[in-house]
């Protein structure tokens, strides 16, 4: 499901400070930034990102926060082209694109970034235009409300249920399936057992 959701305007925060113009629609938020990279630093940038996503390792830093739904970064060079009478519009220096859907209040979620993974945020941003290296937190809020782009289109296949209400889900039907087939065949007692060791495996997911 697209969800087309307006955005408010920026507005103070309660410390004097503006906020990322934010999307929300049932329990996710959705933040996007568009920050430029120094000249230099692309090459090393590129092959980082292929090893994020091929390399299990480094994927780990990012799949250890459970109330991501969706995260990416991507390379801008030049704008979409959609042929004549458009004119091809290249960029005079390279931005990063990073988008996120998350659960939860975006000042949380980036001190997550900034004090579990400080050194992947450097490394990602640490040589973008005015870049706060983190932590603190703080100055890296203050730099993401200044670079977070106005737009309102996300994706949201279950708006009212968190990442982890969504796993427990999935790890519920999933034990629910072995439960059947180990149930087959199986007298009143036995099959007592196997319900109560079901209960058991499910318990902090229903």
């Amino acid at each position: 499901m697209t969800v087309q959701v307006e955005t408010p305007a920026r507005r103070p925060d309660t410390d004097g400070e503006a906020q990322a113009p934010l999307h929300s629609h049932g329990r996710m938020t959705a933040l996007t930034l568009f920050s430029p990279i120094r000249a230099g630093w692309l090459p090393l940038l590129r092959i980082s990102m292929w090893l994020g996503k091929w390399a299990p390792i480094a994927q780990r830093h990012t799949l250890q926060f459970n109330f991501i739904h969706f995260v990416r970064w991507a390379v801008v060079r030049e704008f979409p082209y959609n042929g004549p009478p458009q004119e091809r519009d290249r960029l005079n220096y390279p931005y990063l694109l990073f988008e996120s859907n998350f659960d939860g209040p975006w000042r949380q979620y980036i001190d997550s970034f900034a004090y579990v993974i400080p050194r992947d945020i450097r490394y990602v941003w640490g040589r973008g235009i005015a870049f706060p290296g983190p932590p603190p937190a703080e100055p890296l809020k203050r730099w993401i409300a200044e670079n977070s782009m106005e737009g309102g289109t996300l994706y949201c296949a279950y708006p009212e249920a968190s990442t982890r209400m969504v796993l427990g889900a999935l790890a519920t039907r999933d034990a629910l399936q072995r439960l059947i087939a180990d149930s087959d065949g199986l007298g009143p007692d036995a099959f007592k057992t196997r319900y109560e060791q079901f209960l058991t495996e499910v318990q902090a997911h229903i």
